[in-house]
């Protein structure tokens, strides 16, 4: 998942860094380790409740787990197979 309020304040530390290093190339080397660096665990607040581990059926497996279980994704055989029904 990418959630858009994480574009923000990584967008800012990279206008920072261009303001401060006045430099296309300092900004993409150092402006793009710290947008990675920070997108992650912008993210990880976000997601966390999805890796809490549940019981179905009889089988524990993380909420994520559940509903990539229950969402069956176009490109994928048992999808096909009920197309072709």
């Amino acid at each position: 998942f990418v959630f858009p309020s994480q574009f923000l304040p990584c967008a800012i530390i990279l206008d920072v860094i261009l303001m401060l290093g006045n430099s296309m190339q300092l900004t993409a080397v150092i402006g793009g380790l710290a947008y990675g660096l920070l997108f992650y665990p912008g993210n990880w607040p976000v997601i966390a409740p999805l890796h809490v581990p549940v019981e179905y059926n009889g089988m524990v497996m993380t909420l994520a787990d559940l509903q990539g279980y229950h969402y069956v994704r176009t490109g994928t055989p048992e999808y096909i197979r009920m197309v072709e029904k």
